[in-house]
């Protein structure tokens, strides 16, 4: 009859503990498409390549262990979107176990979630804080907006249409739309002049080695960044100049 009562007992423990906030799942388990951070890989991982949402989380917090199946499920829609899957990592933090991490973004409570976007450093200047509800729809809802944002990073819209005209037109037709670019930069100022010499510069160099460079430089760059040995000073220009040769893809129109 004892041992019945301490059984008994030992439950109601158990559920008085889940109700007040100790029930769901374990945080620290490993997540399929998922990205486990430490100080070791965070650089590495957080590097400006893509857009990176974090979840830092403490193994106790009661917030973070409900939120583990929406963070699971995030994983598995990212992974199963090939747009979302080349420019979008999911990831999480144990700031419990890496307080440095934690303190490095300003971390204050469990979860905190934070956005880091591409072509910038991580940076407490350059993240975000995420406010937003914590089910996977709200994520994606969320990173597909960044997404859609992307196309206006370092674009000119003139130079947008002049790009596609580039790509479609003959071989020997080619060098007029270099000289219609040329004419375009020459009205613009300050940071959209910088921009818009790119799209001059890529042409230029599109005509003398041939059309494909286009794509292969596109590629180049995409992988350096994605190595995550890029300087930090670097990321910017090279994600400008990888967004601008997006203008030039058939990836861009989709």
């Amino acid at each position: 009859m004892r041992s019945l009562l301490v059984v008994a007992l030992v439950g109601a423990l158990a559920l008085t503990a889940h109700a007040a906030g100790g029930g769901g799942d374990d945080p620290t388990i490993k997540l399929e498409n998922v990205h486990d951070l430490t100080p070791d890989n965070f650089d590495k991982i957080v590097n400006g390549a893509k857009h990176v949402l974090i979840e830092f989380y403490a193994p106790w917090c009661g917030h973070c262990k409900r939120m583990v199946p929406e963070y699971k499920k995030l994983g598995e829609l990212v992974a199963a979107d090939p747009k979302l899957k080349n420019r979008v990592v999911v990831a999480k933090v144990n700031a419990d176990a890496h307080r440095s991490l934690g303190d490095k973004f300003d971390v204050r409570g469990f979860p905190t979630i934070k956005f880091f976007p591409a072509g910038k450093p991580a940076t407490k200047d350059n993240m975000q804080d995420y406010n937003q509800a914590r089910t996977a729809s709200a994520f994606l809802d969320f990173l597909k907006e960044k997404l859609a944002a992307d196309k206006g990073f370092a674009r000119v819209e003139a130079l947008d249409a002049l790009a596609k005209k580039f790509v479609d037109a003959a071989a020997d037709a080619k060098a007029k739309v270099v000289e219609e670019a040329e004419a375009a930069l020459a009205k613009l100022e300050g940071e959209a002049k910088d921009n818009g010499a790119l799209y001059v510069t890529f042409m230029k160099k599109a005509v003398e080695k041939g059309s494909e460079y286009l794509t292969k430089e596109k590629a180049r760059l995409e992988k350096l960044l994605a190595g995550g040995s890029v300087n930090a000073a670097k990321v910017d220009e090279m994600s400008r100049k990888t967004s601008v040769l997006g203008a030039f893809a058939a990836e861009d129109e989709e």
